[in-house]
């Protein structure tokens, strides 16, 4: 199969409903044509027919009646007139008046007419008779009179109309050429101009690189209404782009120093014990040291693992029934431990009972996060609360609530970006790389959740985390959903 390129296609459509209408109007400027030539002969072969019966009704034939008939068609001698004519009665072989003998072309012609299928008494019937290029014209018309019923045939030629009708039909096909031709340059042209906004375009694109995408911007102003909104998706595609790549370039960035932290403590440790001999606990600090900022490295590669997982399959879960009233009490049972050490309490206030579809470990994780954040960042023996409610839109809200509140609005917006924290002094004593509440986020949006954060000194913080494809259950014995 052969592909035709955009301006061919466009070109060859445009020529085709071109052709059919100037075929349209050429047929039907070319039969009003003929029947307008035809007309006029036809007017002035029933004039004469009519210039007969006018004789034929005052006169009772012989040699005076040739006379006036041959007067009345203008004809100047019996084998030469410019119109020929017979008429003869009904049922007789005899003619009244001829125009040409009897042995002569014409005179044949006159004999054997066909008589025409529609014809009737007082009504003429015309006929086209002759050969190609050298046409006539011939009226028949039937008159009672007297003695009978009269015929009368009358000719002239049609040779000069059908000339010109051959005449206007060329003109006709070589102006109807003219004007395809015409259009198909015209068209071409015209699709070439306009998709020039469109090769300028891809040459920008084929132009673009990593280094140069901040800096291409399509001019919408410079190309036709019709390819505007295309230039306008090219340039947010290209905005969504240098975010993504800004944001993989951070990412890179925020993630080498966070794993060169880790890595250069323990380097340095490693480093400063074996500069001199040592008591053996000096060997034993050392080495725990080194395992704790090991141990932190592996967290957070554990953590970007996640996090690309996630981004690898975006949107694709293990669905399964998880009944988060279930998992949310064994959570504040694992965090209550937690915090009683430092004279805390992490309290699941079980007000429903929700079942949701989702994937149990990624919906643990999530919890796991903020209830992390709230006991770590919580005030020293402040009281995390866990609330459940699941309304009649299929959603399961999750309420996590600590005493602490002291989050500085400006920074509420980026708590969920990577690698972002509220303190940056504080990773080194709790350990953590600003990557909770990215992946906790990342999950909720997974199950068509959303996580939002409020924070002031009078009434705390909360997280409201917010989940879909719930359904409200009645209280049912609890199976243990984690290990």
């Amino acid at each position: 199969m052969i592909y035709l390129s955009l301006k061919w296609r466009v070109s060859l459509w445009v020529s085709a409903v071109l052709v059919a209408v100037i075929a349209t109007i050429s047929i039907v400027a070319y039969v009003e044509f003929e029947e307008s030539h035809l007309r006029e002969i036809d007017r002035t072969l029933l004039v004469m027919t009519n210039g007969i019966l006018a004789i034929l009704d005052d006169h009772q034939g012989g040699k005076k009646l040739e006379e006036e008939v041959r007067a009345i068609t203008a004809t100047s001698g019996l084998n030469a007139p410019s119109f020929s004519y017979r008429v003869w009665m009904e049922g007789s072989s005899a003619d009244l008046a001829v125009s040409n003998a009897p042995d002569s072309e014409r005179g044949r012609w006159l004999r054997g007419l066909p008589r025409p299928s529609s014809m009737s008494q007082e009504e003429p019937a015309f006929v086209n008779i002759g050969r190609p290029h050298d046409e006539y014209r011939a009226v028949w018309m039937r008159h009672k009179i007297d003695e009978g019923l009269v015929n009368i045939v009358v000719v002239g030629s049609s040779h000069f109309t059908f000339h010109e009708l051959h005449e206007f039909f060329r003109l006709l096909l070589v102006l109807g050429a003219s004007l395809i031709f015409a259009s198909l340059v015209a068209t071409m042209w015209t699709v070439r101009c306009g998709l020039r906004p469109i090769n300028a375009t891809v040459k920008q694109l084929q132009a673009i690189t990593h280094s140069n995408v901040t800096e291409t911007v399509f001019d919408e102003e410079k190309v036709p209404d019709e390819l505007r909104p295309f230039v306008r998706a090219l340039n947010d595609m290209l905005d969504r782009l240098n975010g993504v790549l800004r944001q993989q370039k951070q990412f890179t960035s925020d993630a080498a120093h966070e794993l060169r932290t880790p890595l250069t403590l323990a380097k340095s440790t490693l480093q400063t014990i074996q500069m001199r001999q040592r008591q053996p606990d000096e060997y034993r600090r050392a080495i725990l040291d080194a395992l704790e900022d090991l141990a932190r490295m592996e967290r957070l590669m554990e953590q970007l693992l996640v996090l690309a997982r996630m981004d690898e399959v975006a949107g694709q879960i293990l669905a399964g029934e998880v009944q988060l009233d279930v998992l949310l009490g064994e959570l504040a049972d694992n965090y209550h431990q937690k915090a009683g050490l430092s004279g805390g309490k992490v309290i699941f206030e079980n007000s429903s009972v929700a079942t949701v579809r989702g994937d149990l470990d990624e919906l643990a994780r999530l919890f796991g996060n903020v209830l992390d954040n709230a006991v770590k960042y919580g005030p020293p023996g402040g009281t995390v609360r866990i609330s459940l409610k699941s309304g009649p839109d299929r959603c399961a809200t999750v309420c996590i609530h600590d005493e602490g509140g002291n989050i500085p609005p400006d920074t509420l917006p980026h708590l969920f970006d990577r690698f972002y924290r509220v303190d940056h002094s504080r990773s080194s004593s709790t350990g953590g790389a600003g990557l909770g509440l990215a992946i906790a986020l990342e999950i909720a949006h997974r199950h068509q959740g959303d996580i939002t954060i409020t924070s002031n000194p009078e009434s705390g913080t909360l997280v409201t985390i917010r989940l879909g494809n719930a359904q409200e259950e009645k209280p049912d014995a609890k199976l243990p959903v984690l290990n």
